[in-house]
């Protein structure tokens, strides 16, 4: 039996709400990490009551906002295997929308918390997002080396943890790197992808 249309309504827009009270504090934080709650409210024009009744404490809040960025990234991927996109494509796709999310949520431009680690993909479930956004990644990558589309002489760890830590340079810097915010993930993508590719055994055959 569905939801009646009222409750369907009433928590679509808790959603709304709670995406740009994150969306507000990831800008704020970002700006100044040790922003109040009460500021942090302020900004996105509601009671400090209504941010505390979702978040108990700054910690939280910063929390949810890597819960949410990863959980979306995470979405791009699992989108990619349901299109069957070859691993390459949906590395791609991720790395556009990563850039998309940072812009999305500008704190993660300042924090190396997204960053993973090797150990990472290794750890006990159940996961956090964050874990299992990199878990993911993680899969992908072994499978594009698998297929012979990703270069297998270099550790799997690796481009993960470069998407990710190239992206926190570059988007953090995009201005002075004189970059379009529009067009960075393209352009991360087309060095980490470029570096990262099988080179095709044609091509040296030819000459």
């Amino acid at each position: 039996m569905s939801s009646p249309p009222r409750r369907r309504a009433a928590r679509s827009d808790a959603l709304r709400n709670d995406e740009h009270i994150l969306r507000t504090a990831a800008r704020v934080l970002a700006e100044d990490p040790r922003a109040t709650i009460q500021h942090i409210a302020d900004e996105a024009g509601v009671v400090r009551l209504t941010v505390y009744r979702r978040y108990r404490n700054r910690d939280a809040l910063r929390r949810a906002i890597f819960d949410a960025a990863a959980a979306q990234a995470h979405q791009v991927i699992t989108d990619a295997r349901d299109r069957d996109l070859d691993p390459v494509a949906a590395l791609r796709a991720l790395i556009v929308e990563m850039a998309a999310i940072i812009q999305r949520y500008p704190v993660l431009a300042v924090s190396t918390e997204w960053q993973p680690k090797p150990a990472d993909a290794y750890r006990p479930s159940p996961p956090s997002p964050a874990r299992r956004m990199h878990q993911a990644v993680f899969a992908l990558v072994k499978r594009g080396q698998r297929e012979g589309v990703l270069r297998a002489d270099l550790p799997p760890e690796l481009l993960p943890q470069a998407i990710t830590g190239t992206l926190h340079i570059v988007t953090r810097f995009a201005r002075s790197l004189h970059a379009d915010p529009a067009n960075v993930g393209s352009q991360v993508a087309d060095l980490l992808l470029d570096g990262f590719k099988e080179s095709c055994p044609c091509a040296s055959s030819s000459n």
